[in-house]
């Protein structure tokens, strides 16, 4: 007898029930052992309550001074479903959060059950808001408290600071390099987690002298930017940190991109005349010039290139005599050309990689810009006593100021800093950051000559004469660079970088002050007229408020201005 072929299908079906049966007895006793678990008295388990809510740490400036804190805040909101009438409720909303009624409708529009209508409002708002919700007249509006950051110094240093968003994480500058370190994860057993504390290396006090002097230069020379460093010279931290424009960071929502924009670490330019003391430094270190031969300036200077070329360099004016140090005094392009074309041109690039060009400190600053010197093999007949004068090389404010370093430390490169030290919400110290050595780069007989030769300057007759302060000796160099047209390829006649760096006091330096004045188009536009007379008065605010020595004097004790005497939370 023929069979149908048809596989019996029952039993089938009955062996995969009692497979599904057993898993499903098994996986339930594993629930109840685990339940058990958490509540007998004899494991002693109990499941880890997590915290609710993460606290921001702070951060401070070196003194304490507050920089950044979270506070909390209140916003207004509509559960959209208890609202009868969208005109109405917007209606009564716009006297209260001085909004117009067609701002809170667009608010809703396109919304099925919740709608943002303002992210921060005032205590009378919200006491308006309050009243008005109690008396059941704003059906559906809610207030939420929440948690966000404030930062009561306002501009000062913003965008090295940075902002978080409004979820409280971090979107630019430190909020955003350190934000696991402020805000880390919710730990178990605590009711709220607190982050860590932060302290930079600015002092406010040092920081506010620096941008009253870059307010000053904008009113005066309406430049489109403005970069300033103050650095203590024998430790590489960053004192004072400033990019104009800058920008309330409460407002960071109505700001432009470049008022965020952190110029002393990612803007690249060419730095012009204030290079010669890198340059010279290089050169006489080397050994491989007649520096101990004057050279005559009769207001230009003409070489011969390897290909047979004649190439002329001008000089603003005849100089006359020139040696090293009047190089420095008069800011002389032809005597530091003439004595760079005697140097070995792989030997002076090397050189300029040593003093950190080329080459980023790794900050924790987001978009730290390397700089560019193209290798020696890619040069014109011409690029190596460009160069020597700052063009045909590309530098960022935080190079110009921490490759100053060697002046004071016997010819070693110090690496920049804008972290003091890292704390637990407890105080104790986690980490600090002291003064790192990055390499040798120049002698420590060099780096006294250049130094010494730098004061040449500020002497009668020297380009940086305004640079100099009353009450402390300073030695410093100015610069004014033409700057790159990209669409024609030469150097503008009118816009240029005007600048200047100085250390101070000059027989034994405390402080690097460097500051790089983008297109000033009022006024007198050189770096000894823009530049200068401002880093001169900040090394007055800094004697004055003792925190320099006064080469006349003792020390003047004048309490530095607190920023933030007293926080009025909004």
């Amino acid at each position: 007898m023929g069979t149908s072929g048809k596989k019996p299908i029952v039993p089938l079906f009955i062996l995969l029930t009692m497979i599904l049966l057993l898993i499903l007895v098994w996986r339930l006793g594993q629930l109840t052992i685990s339940r058990d678990m958490k509540s007998s008295p004899l494991t002693g388990y109990t499941a880890p309550q997590i915290a609710s809510r993460v606290e921001r740490g702070t951060i401070y400036d070196r003194n304490g001074t507050i920089l950044a804190l979270e506070i909390p805040y209140y916003t207004c909101a509509v559960m959209l479903k208890s609202v009868e009438s969208l005109e109405k409720t917007a209606e009564n909303l716009s006297p209260i959060l001085f909004m117009t009624k067609s701002e809170i409708l667009q608010k809703m529009e396109g919304k099925t059950t919740y709608a943002m209508i303002k992210q921060r409002v005032s205590r009378d708002e919200r006491e308006s808001l309050q009243a008005k919700i109690s008396g059941g007249l704003l059906p559906g509006v809610i207030i939420e408290k929440r948690y966000g950051r404030f930062y009561p110094q306002e501009y000062h240093a913003s965008q090295l600071i940075g902002f978080t968003g409004i979820d409280n994480v971090g979107l630019e500058g430190l909020e955003y390099y350190f934000n696991d370190i402020l805000s880390p994860l919710p730990q178990p057993n605590e009711t709220v987690t607190t982050g860590n504390d932060i302290y930079l290396t600015i002092d406010m006090r040092i920081q506010f002298f620096t941008d009253r002097q870059v307010e000053k230069i904008a009113e005066e020379h309406d430049p489109d930017s403005i970069s300033a460093l103050v650095m203590n010279s024998d430790t590489g931290e960053i004192l004072a940190w400033t990019s104009y424009p800058w920008y309330d960071i409460n407002r960071y929502s109505l700001t432009a991109p470049e008022e965020r924009l952190n110029r002393p670490a990612v803007s690249m330019y060419e730095p012009g005349s204030v290079f010669k003391i890198y340059s010279l430094a290089a050169i006489l270190d080397l050994e491989e010039a007649q520096t101990d031969e004057n050279f005559i300036c009769d207001g230009s200077y003409t070489f011969t290139m390897p290909n047979g070329k004649q190439s002329v360099i001008s000089c603003v004016a005849a100089h006359g005599e020139v040696g090293p140090r009047e190089i420095l005094k008069y800011s002389c392009n032809g005597a530091i050309a003439h004595y760079a074309l005697q140097t070995d041109a792989d030997n002076f690039y090397r050189k300029l990689l040593d003093f950190g060009f080329s080459s980023s400190f790794s900050l924790p600053v987001p978009g730290e810009t390397a700089g560019f010197l193209a290798a020696p093999e890619n040069w014109s007949g011409r690029t190596l006593p460009t160069i020597a004068f700052g063009q045909e090389i590309g530098v960022s404010a935080l190079q110009m100021a921490a490759a100053a370093t060697p002046f004071d430390n016997g010819g070693m490169l110090l690496k920049p800093s804008v972290i003091s030290r890292i704390a637990a919400p407890d105080g104790k110290i986690l980490e600090s950051f002291r003064r790192k050595e990055i390499r040798q780069v120049i002698s420590a007989d060099t780096a006294k000559a250049v130094l010494e030769m730098m004061t040449a300057a500020t002497e009668q007759g020297g380009t940086a004469v305004q640079a100099q302060a009353e009450d402390v000796a300073t030695a410093a160099k100015t610069g004014t660079a033409q700057i790159l047209d990209p669409g024609t390829r030469t150097y503008s006649a009118n816009h240029v970088l005007a600048s200047c760096i100085a250390l101070l006091p000059a027989a034994d330096p405390e402080y690097i002050i460097y500051i790089a004045v983008d297109n000033p188009k009022s006024g007198q536009l050189y770096g000894s007229t823009v530049a200068a007379p401002a880093v001169g008065q900040i090394a007055e605010d800094l004697v004055s408020a003792g925190l320099a020595a006064s080469s006349r004097t003792n020390f003047l004790v004048i309490p530095g201005e607190r920023l933030n005497a007293e926080i009025e939370v909004p």
